[in-house]
């Protein structure tokens, strides 16, 4: 006999329902989004020392010479709005095209220890919508996923392939309806320890590709 298991969203190949979810989310510490996503995005065309910095709270180990280089390099990059979302970004679009363009723009000539993680985290910060944070266990997770559109989109590489396999759990949970729901279990979060609670609430305030990357963890 089947059970009902409720509302359910995959992430990477994983079917979770949302009270599985909500675990993942309810455990996430809660010093990180407060360190790294809560301050914003700061200026669409300008990246600071301070905004690279803050990529250390989700392990990007930068350097001190690191932060140098993408600074220098963020004067002449080919930046995105920082409402731009990555449903919108379909592999035909000229979307998907800029956000090529801007990762190949850090990417390209970067020093040797500027890798897809920490570039995509500094991206990710700029464009929370848009960039997903593509580090070691993300793609790793996604790799199945990712080889699977090489037949369809074969003049991609893994990054690219990577990005649009996020893109299609993002799409999907959003056409569900499962993103909104967790989202209102988050606002509605209850807890004796108040702390716990408002720290869980606060999750509301990530955008949906933020929500998918912590669910991957």
């Amino acid at each position: 006999m089947n059970l009902e298991t409720g509302p359910t969203l995959t992430v990477a190949g994983q079917t979770l329902t949302l009270e599985d979810a909500m675990g993942v989310l309810e455990r996430y510490p809660r010093k990180t989004p407060a360190a790294f996503d809560y301050l914003g995005s700061g200026e669409p065309e300008e990246l600071t020392a301070h905004e690279v910095i803050r990529t250390r709270k989700i392990s990007s180990r930068i350097s001190n010479k690191e932060v140098t280089y993408f600074v220098e390099m963020s004067a002449t990059a080919p930046w995105i709005r920082n409402t731009a979302d990555l449903g919108d970004a379909t592999p035909e679009s000229t979307l998907f095209a800029a956000m090529t363009d801007l990762y190949w723009h850090f990417a390209e000539n970067s020093p040797k220890g500027v890798s897809f993680a920490k570039i995509s985290k500094v991206l990710h910060l700029k464009q929370p919508s848009l960039f997903p944070i593509l580090d070691s266990h993300i793609a790793r997770s996604y790799a199945p996923a990712a080889r699977l559109l090489r037949t369809g989109y074969p003049e991609f590489g893994w990054r690219r392939r990577t990005w649009l396999a996020i893109r299609d759990d993002l799409v999907a949970a959003r056409a569900a309806g499962t993103l909104s729901e967790l989202r209102h279990r988050l606002r509605s979060y209850e807890s004796d320890d108040t702390n716990k609670q408002d720290a869980v609430r606060l999750l509301d305030g990530l955008t949906d590709l933020r929500l998918l990357d912590i669910l991957v963890w």
